[in-house]
């Protein structure tokens, strides 16, 4: 009362520390509530809205590191164009953890070595050893155009069983292929009698 006397408002001073606190005093606790409705994993969110957070997200950690290393001294050779960068960042980061992967290898039979060793593709070249009888009918991969080591598509669903003669033609992906009873013996996939298919098969050709 002595200060305000008979005023019933009055401009004073305070400080700016005091000023901003009591402008932005309730922002914490809009904060929260904010975080609490659109948290990242709330139990009803539905929608692709997550994927898009994500891109974004990896965008901006993207963008910032390329900053980081251009501005600052890093000791590599400082990459200058961001696509180089990400390009970078992709495969250190596959090259480090793919070993680590227990995904299944998508739609793939058999057991397939690693295409560039030289033991493996002596082994490969051998098509009178390893071409053998695998005893049940499948449809030759070479003839479908894969080669070894490239996923392959799904499956059709199964259809009732027709006469079996010679090298029976079987439609695949919209074009045309054998089906055999022979095989690679050391991938274990289907690969008929064309000599042609062994080689392309397996990269030789």
């Amino acid at each position: 009362q002595r200060f305000f006397g008979d005023e019933a408002r009055k401009v004073i001073s305070i400080p700016t520390v005091a000023a901003a606190y009591n402008d932005e005093m309730n922002h914490v606790d809009r904060g929260d509530q904010l975080r609490a409705y659109t948290s990242y994993d709330h139990r009803i969110s539905r929608g692709a809205w997550q994927a898009l957070t994500w891109n974004f997200l990896l965008e901006v950690v993207l963008i910032n590191t390329y900053l980081l290393q251009r501005k600052g001294c890093p000791k590599w050779r400082q990459f200058t164009d961001p696509k180089k960068w990400k390009e970078c960042i992709y495969n250190s980061l596959f090259n480090t953890y793919h070993s680590q992967s227990r995904a299944r290898k998508r739609n793939r039979s058999g057991v397939e070595d690693d295409i560039d060793d030289i033991q493996s593709q002596r082994k490969y070249m051998q098509r009178e050893i390893n071409h053998v009888n695998r005893k049940k009918l499948s449809d030759c991969l070479a003839c479908q155009g894969f080669k070894q080591g490239q996923p392959r598509g799904k499956r059709r669903k199964r259809r009732h069983l027709q006469d079996i003669t010679g090298n029976p033609q079987s439609k695949h992906r919209g074009g045309q292929g054998k089906q055999t009873w022979y095989g690679c013996r050391v991938c274990d996939v289907a690969i008929c009698n064309n000599q042609n298919c062994w080689y392309f098969y397996h990269h030789l050709i």
